[in-house]
């Protein structure tokens, strides 16, 4: 099995930790981010790995190398200039299956093996992997009907499904990224779901860290060393319990609807 990872940014809300190192390779104790996530996927049983770098890659490729001390066969494609999370796609050589893509910069306990599998019996182009997050408002809502107060919902929670930056993606995709411009991951699903091309979503529970912030990386860096076989092998992982983090910097694949949403409430 093929893995992707986009290893290519320049980690600027990591500052001062990503001033001299890629963001993909910040430390979490014997381990980098990168690394683990490589270890990751060869427990998940995939033999190959295209890593997509940009800035500093020249210190990703000497970290990594062909890959084989992690089991692995590494290979590179190189962004010249910042192109978004879907563009360099186009630059992956000899992509001929469906393929994990992933950002360089979480850290999850995610059995991508079972992840793999399920995108290739669904049938789909690409599946996005995504969990349900609980968001409240913290304020009082009025649901009104030009000056008349229908209902107040005193601090209502609304349920989100959120985008964790991993999925997995058919080779042919890629005739929906024009060459040349950037292309995020948003605009890639979009295009599919408009020209009619079946786009899945797999839920999951395990434990899932968007490292893209000093806060939140030293909170993925507690969580790794208090349980690393956690993430470096595939072991059966604890559901997480619900959520609630306002402050989240995500994509949502839920739009809100305005009017005759439903609201749910979460205690």
């Amino acid at each position: 099995m093929h893995a992707i990872l986009l290893v290519g940014g320049r980690g600027t809300r990591l500052m001062p930790h990503t001033s001299n190192r890629p963001k993909a390779l910040m430390p979490m104790g014997r381990h980098s981010l990168l690394e683990i996530s490589l270890r990751r996927l060869r427990a998940c049983g995939f033999t190959r790995a295209t890593l997509c770098i940009s800035h500093l890659g020249s210190m990703i490729r000497s970290a990594i190398g062909d890959g084989s001390q992690l089991g692995l066969r590494v290979d590179y494609c190189v962004d010249e200039r910042p192109m978004g999370t879907a563009a360099p796609l186009l630059l992956v050589p000899d992509w001929t299956g469906p393929a994990v893509v992933m950002n360089g910069d979480l850290l999850t306990s995610l059995d991508f093996g079972n992840l793999h599998r399920r995108h290739v019996a669904s049938g789909a182009g690409l599946t996005v992997a995504y969990q349900r997050y609980w968001i409240s408002t913290g304020v009082g809502l009025l649901r009104t009907d030009g000056d008349r107060i229908r209902r107040v919902h005193e601090k209502p929670t609304f349920a989100w499904n959120v985008c964790c930056g991993i999925y997995v993606a058919d080779p042919d995709v890629r005739s929906y990224i024009r060459a040349g411009e950037p292309t995020d991951m948003p605009a890639l699903i979009n295009a599919l779901t408009d020209a009619g091309r079946p786009v899945n979503g797999h839920a999951f529970d395990e434990s899932w860290h968007d490292v893209g912030t000093p806060a939140r990386y030293e909170q993925a860096r507690a969580d790794f060393l208090a349980d690393p076989d956690r993430y470096l092998r595939l072991v059966p992982s604890a559901p997480t319990a619900g959520r609630s983090r306002p402050e989240l910097d995500v994509v949502f694949l839920d739009e809100p609807v305005t009017g005759g949403a439903t609201i749910e409430t979460w205690t």
